[in-house]
């Protein structure tokens, strides 16, 4: 059996959450094709990090919603660094991730009556 330090497993994990986070920006770029020249592939993987780490820092703990916060970060560099969203997704009595869902229906809401002006 395979025994691992201390360290050589935090090292095991640090690689691991890279090569998830650089195939989630895979996968963004490839229906987002346009943002592979600007801008660019590094950029992209630095704003999913940045996303990534800010939502385990809030207590994210669901897959599906690190990858949208991942993607919403990609587009929108900043924005889960913003004091008024970070509160507003770690407000006590919900989870961060079902404040995010309630953030991600607001942001459709507004994006269809945006359309409709």
């Amino acid at each position: 059996m395979l025994k691992l330090t201390d360290s050589q497993y935090q090292q095991f994990l640090a690689g691991d959450t890279r090569n998830f986070i650089a195939a989630v920006a895979d996968q963004f770029l490839a229906k987002r094709p346009e943002m592979q020249a600007n801008p660019g592939r590094a950029e992209v993987i630095e704003r999913m990090q940045n996303a990534y780490n800010g939502g385990l820092k809030m207590g994210f703990t669901s897959t599906p919603h690190l990858v949208y916060m991942m993607y919403m970060e990609a587009d929108a560099p900043g924005l889960f660094e913003d004091e008024t969203v970070r509160y507003y997704l770690t407000k006590p009595t919900s989870t961060p991730e079902q404040r995010l869902d309630d953030f991600d229906a607001i942001l459709k809401l507004e994006i269809k009556r945006m359309g409709e002006k």
